[in-house]
């Protein structure tokens, strides 16, 4: 026969072979995995970051264009400047000049990154009017600066100052040639970009021909020529050149921005994160040795109480368990067993209550049932001699009587429905106000619900103890029977305006069936509906007392519609 293992072992043993066969997997594909992911980290940090000064550079170039619009002939500023040249009056020329410096001034204060803004005289590269940094000077503006044509509209490429601090960017257009009449003009706009800060990509901007115009890597030159070719398949194209990754992609104005990172560092973060991971998997799988080592000492301990309170319950110890095991799941378990040793000694302690419940109802039974057929022929013969003389009134108390106690001793054969129930508590109602003087309304909703089949004895319970306790100085019973088609529910309602019941009396009523009582005994009708409503319903009828002291009590039973059964 094979050996048992104990708990300690086979825990320790799955654990470990787990633990060391996750760990290596993990390493496994965190080595054949890491090179790609690491790429793609790098890939997705350069994109979002050359997305992002690429939108900036494509804003700022669009919002040149829209102001040069106001400043060329015909624009805003463009008539002010004509009226300005055309003026001969030296008074009105200045306040002129005043007006349009005030104007262009304008521009800048709403337009806070636009940096110069000047008119210069075609023929004689004199600036004529203007505001920023460049008014009243002559700049010259190199062709090999251009990084696109369109028209007579020139796009300057990105410039940076290196002697300044700040080391902004700069962009600017031009608008060549312009008539203003009696001078031709160039229009210039300058707009600078914030730097992005430190990076370890460097930005470079290239022209429609692959052409580097400004470059912040000393492995490329402006001028050089990138060697890709754009395919435009996509919106970015990474390749390797002069020692260095290249992210390129095309921007809306038609040329190209590009990051260039060093091989080097481009290895170098693999590497660190290879070395990273390393170190994580070592630390881990120390971690992990220990929370199993833990584990180990923390289940042991639990498994030995529970072992030992199972066998304790097998041998008939009943008794609460004291918990003193800190661990919830250990807890709840131990709380199941306390339960299950108070639900065995209550089953116990039921079962020998029910037994002498079964013994005390059979006698009854037997009592209950002593030769029923003579009392039958006897009320059918009382009945025959009241019909021979004469007397209806008798006649029909006998056998309304008769009726009733064959129905409730079920000598018919009917099957009980809650119009078979109706009838009866009619013929009741009937044979009391012979003993009785109170008046009844009875109001029932006429319908198939009526034929549904329902207990035995369910409205007489009701009526009686209305007429028991309920009938007072008014003297005035209500019955209401009416169906919710809409829940499938019957409704039966008894209400009477007697002296109300008291909470013990209530609580007596809300006793199960069987229960003795030290006085006679009292409300057994109302205790047995419930009992048979809870047998034959289950959890879907509802029997509701409710009981006020000298204004009456009302009981409510909604029971569910079933249908007969052929």
């Amino acid at each position: 026969m094979k050996k048992k293992k104990s708990v300690k072992k086979k825990l320790f043993q799955i654990i470990m072979i787990s633990t060391i066969a996750c760990v290596l997997a993990s390493c496994l594909v965190s080595f054949m995995a890491i090179h790609s992911i690491e790429k793609k980290q790098i890939q997705s940090s350069m994109r979002f970051s050359l997305h992002q000064i690429m939108s900036n550079f494509e804003q700022g170039y669009l919002n040149l264009v829209n102001i040069m619009q106001s400043l060329e002939p015909g624009g805003n500023i463009g008539t002010a400047v004509g009226d300005f040249l055309e003026e001969q009056d030296n008074y009105e020329k200045k306040l002129k000049k005043e007006n349009l410096s005030e104007k262009i001034s304008g521009i800048l204060f709403t337009n806070l990154d636009v940096k110069e803004i000047y008119y210069k005289d075609k023929e004689s590269g004199m600036i004529l009017c203007g505001s920023g940094a460049a008014f009243q000077k002559t700049r010259d503006k190199s062709y090999n600066k251009r990084i696109k044509q369109v028209g007579d509209q020139a796009f300057f490429c990105i410039e940076k100052n290196e002697k300044q601090s700040s080391q902004n960017y700069r962009i600017s257009i031009v608008k060549e040639s312009q008539d203003f009449g009696t001078k031709v003009l160039d229009i210039y706009v300058e707009q600078q970009i914030e730097n992005f800060g430190e990076m370890d990509y460097k930005l470079m901007q290239i022209d429609e021909n692959m052409k580097i115009c400004f470059s912040e890597s000393e492995d490329f030159k402006i001028g050089e020529k990138i060697e890709q070719e754009w395919t435009g398949d996509n919106a970015w194209q990474s390749f390797d050149q002069n020692g260095n990754h290249i992210l390129l992609s095309k921007g809306k104005m038609g040329f190209y921005y590009a990051f260039a990172v060093p091989l080097s560092i481009y290895n170098q973060e693999i590497s660190i994160w290879q070395e990273r991971m390393l170190i994580i998997m070592a630390v881990s799988f120390a971690i992990f040795y220990s929370i199993v080592i833990a584990i180990y000492h923390m289940i042991v301990k639990p498994i030995q109480k529970l072992k030992q309170e199972i066998e304790e319950t097998g041998k008939g110890n009943f008794e609460r368990i004291e918990d003193d095991i800190e661990i919830k799941e250990f807890h709840q378990v131990l709380a199941g067993i306390n339960t299950m040793r108070e639900d065995i000694k209550e089953l116990q302690e039921k079962e020998k209550k029910e037994e002498e419940l079964r013994k005390k109802i059979e006698i009854e039974k037997l009592m209950y049932q002593i030769n029923p057929h003579f009392v039958l022929n006897t009320l059918y013969s009382i009945q025959w001699m009241a019909q021979r003389d004469g007397n209806t009134e008798i006649r029909e108390f006998v056998h309304n009587l008769t009726a009733i106690l064959s129905y409730n001793l079920g000598k018919e054969k009917t099957v009980s429905s809650l119009r078979t129930e109706v009838e009866i508590a009619k013929k009741y109602i009937e044979i009391q106000k012979q003993r009785y003087d109170f008046e009844v309304r009875m109001e029932v909703e006429e319908g198939a619900y009526l034929d549904a089949p329902t207990i035995r004895m369910l409205i007489q319970p009701l009526i009686e103890n209305a007429l028991q306790h309920g009938l007072g100085t008014v003297g005035k019973l209500e019955l209401w029977i009416f169906s919710d088609p809409y829940q499938n529910y019957a409704v039966i309602i008894v209400r009477d305006y007697g002296e109300g019941l008291s909470r013990e009396k209530i609580r007596e009523l809300n006793q199960p069936l069987g229960i003795e009582e030290k006085q006679k005994r009292s409300g057994i009708g109302l205790r047995y509906v419930r009992y048979m409503l809870e047998t034959f319903y289950g959890e879907n009828a509802i029997l509701n007392i409710n009981s006020t002291r000298e204004k009456g009590t009302k009981i409510t039973i909604l029971i569910p519609i079933l249908k007969e059964e052929k």
